[in-house]
């Protein structure tokens, strides 16, 4: 279908993100007007940010249009305790971590929810696996929890959880055009009749990729889009139906550069219906049913050329390719309770039922995969990719979690917050989550809060069950990873500034991360690990006009294990607003980090800044130009890989500028 519609994009132009109909609201950005906005994902109720028991990041929509960016990855470095990373895997890879944990290329550890439906691969548990660039144009309102969430959110939420609301009751077309032939489209349509609406959002993008020179060869990374994701709802009772395709070629795939052959595309199908009831004026219920697929296709090398001359029949040097098929999917039920004891007092509790199922892992090659992993020499070989391998057990699991929550107004100053649950997945060992978090205001303008919570992470399809592989293989017998995590917060609260500084405390029993068993280098339950955070944040409103925003986070001990991802992090944003102009800068710092040379050497990627920005006019009540550049300086910066032998790590892009018109009515 992508192959299809992107023939639609010659004259389309780059998405830009909207912005308000009128004018005034346009450029509104009123800080006392942020410190209102309703936070809903770490209590499944409204929360402020003076009241909410977890350390909470909050992008609304107008801060979201004055930034210029594209896609989630790139806003979650602007997040405090939030790292991103380019992976080698595929031309669009890219995963991010949360207070310096992360075990592998693929965010694992955090859950990412678009308007409530959980968008994960059920084969991997990575966001990624599922959809690689989730854009920036159809959100709404996006909350990011640092710190552990499987008290609510079972084992997705092992790090933190971010949640976006998608953007209704809005028309508008966004279109534009930049560097690198990026031709991009979005729309909104938004329709109500009586008790009926409907939203519509559909996305089309492309580019033709920056060039790299990675030694001596040089390749781009090219990448199509297209979403659709239309809601339709009748009183209480709504169905959701979202699907997303994209496709990337050349670049690294399987962390190996072989331009023509190296691609990457992936699918990711939603469907949800809920239905929300009503047994009195302060009990509600939620019901929902859903299903989800993830499909992966990458075409890429194992071995280089040559590898496999003297052991192969008839003698070839072509290098080893493969063909890779993955597809998984997950049916949900979903109960959500929430009720009113009295004015102090109310109550959270629900259920949540799973069936996850690997559907195919399979793996096709031009050489006999199974011969030459189970080193049966000499290897077939076949020319093209016509030899099929299964690389996983194509099995399935049932998992079923409860929880309860609790949350008491101690006194007029004082809320206390305390939650469990309990997770039971089929062939692993059961799961209590506890939660506690006192929220106390000191007085008008200072809150302490002091949280504490546990959580665990399931081990994959990806990690038990992967099999015939040479170079790495699932353990059945590995068993789910936990963390205890203590948080002391403080935030400071005035009417034209915010403070905001945490200390934080992660202790990781079990964690999982590759090992060997033997000769045999497969997943493995590790030694346990802890790490100490610190972090400060501030948000400033000098003047009408001008407004700062910015953080600094620093991990202490962080353990060897982790030695891919920088201890120090940082962000710096101004905005300037006047009339009918608007303009960002926005500043982020990595620190330094480490990947692995060989199997025995490290080597040191310096620390970096880069910088975005943007520049909005309004020309009238319903259009708007804007002109946006990301990596402002064409800064020459790397990301660890995760294997062995890409010297310097991963290229990330450069410089690209991009001018686009948005139309509301």
């Amino acid at each position: 279908m992508l192959r299809l519609l992107r023939l639609m994009l010659p004259g389309v132009v780059l998405v830009t993100q909207s912005v308000w109909a009128n004018p005034g609201n346009l450029l509104d950005m009123n800080l006392e007007q942020l410190l209102q906005v309703d936070i809903t994902s770490s209590t499944l109720r409204a929360e402020s940010i003076k009241t909410v028991p977890s350390a909470t990041t909050v992008f609304t929509r107008s801060q979201l249009d004055a930034l210029g960016l594209d896609y989630l990855h790139e806003l979650l470095s602007l997040v405090p305790g939030f790292q991103t990373s380019r992976a080698a895997d595929g031309p669009f890879s890219y995963s991010f971590s949360i207070r310096g944990r992360r075990q592998s290329g693929q965010s694992r550890e955090v859950m990412l929810l678009v308007d409530g439906r959980a968008f994960t691969d059920p084969r991997s548990g990575s966001i990624e696996g599922a959809i690689h660039l989730y854009p920036i144009a159809n959100i709404e309102q996006v909350e990011i929890i640092r710190g552990p969430a499987s008290a609510i959110y079972g084992s997705g939420a092992f790090t933190g959880v971010i949640s976006i609301t998608s953007r209704k009751q809005v028309n508008q077309v966004t279109l534009g055009v930049g560097e690198n032939q990026k031709r991009n489209a979005d729309i909104n349509l938004s329709y109500q009749l009586g008790h009926w609406q409907t939203h519509f959002y559909g996305r089309l993008a492309q580019d033709s990729g920056q060039q790299y020179q990675i030694g001596s060869q040089t390749t781009r990374d090219p990448h199509r889009e297209m979403l659709l994701d239309w809601n339709v709802q009748y009183r209480n009772s709504r169905i959701q139906a979202f699907y997303s395709e994209q496709e990337a070629s050349d670049f690294y795939v399987l962390e190996k550069i072989n331009n023509g052959f190296n691609n990457y595309w992936q699918t990711f199908k939603h469907l949800r219906f809920d239905h929300q009831l009503s047994p009195s004026e302060n009990w509600k219920i939620n019901l929902a049913l859903s299903h989800e697929k993830a499909q992966q296709e990458l075409m890429g090398t194992l071995l280089p050329a040559g590898a496999l001359s003297v052991i192969s029949t008839p003698s070839s040097d072509a290098p080893l390719l493969t063909k890779g098929v993955l597809a998984s999917e997950a049916y949900r039920f979903n109960v959500a309770n929430d009720l009113d004891i009295n004015a102090l007092l109310s109550m959270q509790f629900g259920m949540e039922w799973q069936h996850q199922r690997e559907i195919k892992a399979r793996s096709y090659n031009n050489y006999d995969l199974l011969q030459w992993v189970q080193r049966e020499y000499p290897v077939n070989y076949y020319g093209e990719l016509t030899s099929e391998t299964v690389v996983g057990r194509e099995r399935s699991r049932d998992l079923t979690g409860i929880y309860t929550q609790w949350l008491y107004q101690l006194r007029d100053d004082t809320r206390l917050t305390a939650g469990l649950r309990y997770d039971h997945y089929e062939f692993l060992e059961a799961h209590v989550s506890p939660r506690l978090g006192v929220v106390h205001q000191l007085d008008e303008h200072h809150t302490l809060k002091l949280l504490y919570s546990e959580a665990f992470r399931a081990p994959t399809f990806g990690e038990t069950d992967l099999q015939n592989n040479q170079f790495l293989i699932g353990n059945p017998d590995l068993e789910s990873e936990t963390v205890k995590s203590s948080e002391l917060l403080w935030v400071g609260t005035w009417k034209q500034l915010t403070l905001g500084m945490t200390l934080n405390h992660n202790q990781y029993e079990k964690p999982i991360s590759t090992g060997f068993v033997g000769a045999t280098r497969t997943y493995v339950n590790g030694a346990g690990q802890k790490i100490y955070g610190s972090g400060a944040r501030f948000e400033w409103q000098l003047n009408s006009q001008w407004m700062l925003r910015g953080h600094v986070s620093k991990f202490h001990e962080l353990p060897d294990a982790f030695f891919r991802e920088a201890d120090s992090l940082g962000s710096l944003g101004v905005n300037y607003q006047r009339d009918r102009w608007n303009w960002n800068l926005s500043a982020i710092y990595q620190g330094e980090r480490q990947y692995q040379l060989t199997s025995s050497q490290r080597a040191t990627l310096d620390s970096y800044w880069y910088f975005n920005t943007q520049v909005r006019y309004a020309v009238d009540a319903k259009t708007t130009l804007a002109f946006a550049i990301k990596n402002l300086s064409d800064k020459n910066y790397f990301t660890p890989s995760q294997g062995t032998g890409l010297v310097g790590g991963v290229p990330n892009r450069g410089r690209e500028a991009s001018i686009g018109l948005h139309w509301q009515w």
